[in-house]
């Protein structure tokens, strides 16, 4: 009886073991069904998504170009293949060795090289990058263990600091690149050009395989653009700039050169500048902005010659026209002064000019009123962009003639008061040059795809602010002020020169009022009456002397001489 119940119980068992392989076979059997049959079409994409990838195809940066008074190309931005130092540490079998020999080469720390290579886990570092061809060559002749070069493609600008606030610089975030600041910013559409996309396979071993590559859609490299800006004028103004600068000991300063009879920049200076090869090594970022287009201040007396030509385009004024001078006139509870303290007289318009009244000025406001007055600063392009290709414009700040105060229309006349930018300053007074055409700034004059089709940019009309007549009758007293006025440094030998001067306080950032820190400016163009070029010059806080015409004149002149020699320019004066 045992021995029946005991060969019953084993079959049991048996049939136990059985039939669960047989649950588990029918349960592998049902699930490849589903994945063969039922489900083939998802887990085939799921494992073709796995070992198949589409990737972006970097385009070709565009090309920054400026040119010279011969119409020849000289690069100021490009691409350049560079090779970066990698490491494999779990592949050196001596950190130490390793990283003493990569130390030297490189002029590396040692002891962060060897704690680099100690991590055994650890399969790709860079170490270095931006590393010449003879050191390149000597590690490649030693062949460390884990150690290999990759290319890289770098953004060069071959001039250094030359023209950086107007150029900008690009920025590598992993593989992406992004124009910043300046006409690398501005052009970003342009020069960035359109990525393309390649799919292809990667093997177990994580390369790709060379039969599944496929580009799915080519890039589209980026156009180079061409800047209006001339080189060898662009190199004077900061050599004039920086030399101008450390003379005066001022905190910065900038020159603008344009053509007013087009609008074209033939150069824009600032200083402080920066590198931008090395732009990640600036603590202060301000440094990038450009001061002429993204900044706007006080001007001072630059501004009178707008104030002028309002009353004589109006009528109210005439060169000749003459008040008497009272040297301070007083406005509520508060006294508006010439520079020099003094009372002159009996003075015409163009005195008004050559001397810098503050007086004068204000007496050609009341004539004009308040309504003309504002009307005319907003012909000549204050309070609004001016539309120049160049990012981070603001326009200005007028606000305080909104409240219809009289003091406030009265300083305003001769330039305080008011915020401008310098670019609006240059144009407006560009206007008077340009026998009283308004024109749009631009900085670059073409546009070149890659496949040679060029996009000429035109010049453009804003407005026509003054008559012809005006501005040749204006030009005349601007020319009267250099030659009898304080400007009288900045005129060049046979030829007729245009110009202004202003000295501006600084008004203070806590509290009313003004402080005793002053901006200098000048603004001149030449020959008077068939303008090739004008000039803006700027300086900020300078030490040593409290007037603009005797720090920025002598500089206009060294500018200006060296410009009317390159284009070659003969004299207008018999």
């Amino acid at each position: 009886m045992s021995k029946i119940s005991f060969e019953a119980i084993i079959q049991r068992r048996i049939g136990w073991v059985l039939l669960f392989f047989l649950i588990i076979f029918s349960l592998l059997l049902g699930r490849l069904f589903l994945l063969l049959i039922v489900y083939y079409r998802e887990y085939s994409q799921l494992a073709a998504k796995q070992q198949r990838l589409v990737k972006d195809i970097l385009s070709e940066r565009g090309m920054i170009y400026a040119h010279d008074r011969f119409d020849t190309s000289v690069a100021l931005a490009f691409n350049r293949m560079e090779k970066i130092l990698v490491a494999s540490p779990k592949d050196i079998e001596d950190p130490q060795k390793t990283a003493s020999f990569i130390a030297k080469e490189l002029k590396l720390d040692e002891k962060e090289l060897v704690k680099k290579f100690s991590q055994k886990e650890d399969a790709y570092e860079v170490v270095a990058k931006r590393i010449t061809p003879e050191k390149v060559e000597r590690i490649e002749q030693v062949k460390p263990d884990g150690i290999f070069f990759e290319e890289e493609r770098r953004r060069i600008y071959p001039y250094g600091t030359l023209g950086a606030q107007l150029i900008g610089f690009v920025s590598k975030e992993e593989s992406e690149e992004e124009g910043r600041y300046g006409a690398e910013r501005f052009y970003e559409n342009d020069l960035a050009g359109i990525k393309g996309l390649f799919e292809g396979v990667k093997g177990t071993s994580g390369f790709w395989v060379a039969l599944g590559k496929r580009i799915i859609r080519p890039p589209k490299n980026g156009s180079d653009i061409v800047l209006t800006v001339d080189y060898n004028i662009q190199q004077k103004t900061e050599e004039i700039l920086a030399k101008t600068k450390k003379k005066w000991g001022a905190v910065s300063g900038a020159i603008l050169v344009v053509e007013p009879k087009s609008g074209k920049i033939l150069a824009l200076s600032v200083d402080p500048a920066f590198d931008p090869n090395d732009f990640s090594k600036e603590k202060d970022f301000s440094v990038f902005l450009n001061p002429l287009v993204e900044s706007s201040y006080e001007l001072g007396s630059v501004l009178k010659p707008i104030t002028m030509a309002g009353g004589l385009q109006e009528g109210v004024v005439k060169p000749d026209t003459t008040y008497e001078d009272p040297g301070e006139i007083r406005i509520g509870g508060y006294k508006i002064n010439n520079f020099d303290g003094k009372a002159h007289g009996v003075q015409t318009m163009t005195q008004v000019l050559e001397k810098s009244l503050n007086t004068g000025a204000v007496h050609v406001a009341r004539l004009l009123g308040r309504e003309r007055q504002v009307d005319y600063l907003k012909k000549f392009g204050f309070g609004v962009k001016t539309g120049i290709d160049l990012p981070g414009e603001v326009v200005g700040n007028m606000s305080n003639l909104r409240a219809g105060h009289e003091i406030d229309f009265a300083t305003a006349s001769f330039g305080q008061g008011i915020a401008v930018t310098p670019l609006q300053l240059a144009y407006a007074i560009g206007a008077i040059a340009n026998e009283g055409k308004l024109m749009r700034p631009y900085v670059v004059e073409k546009i070149i795809d890659d496949s040679g089709n060029e996009r000429k940019i035109e010049p453009q009309l804003t407005r026509e602010v003054i008559s012809k007549e005006t501005a040749e009758t204006l030009t005349k007293m601007l020319v009267s002020a250099v030659r009898a006025g304080f400007e009288n440094r900045a005129g060049v030998k046979g030829y007729f020169v245009a110009g202004k001067t202003g000295t501006a306080q600084i008004p203070r950032r806590n509290g009313p009022g003004y402080s005793d820190k002053v901006i200098h400016t000048f603004v001149g163009y030449a020959p008077a009456f068939d303008p090739r070029f004008l000039v803006l010059l700027q300086l900020n806080e300078p030490q040593g002397n409290r007037f603009a015409a005797n720090t920025l004149t002598p500089a206009f002149h060294d500018l200006a001489e060296y410009i009317l020699n390159y284009y070659e320019i003969p004299p207008d004066e018999k």
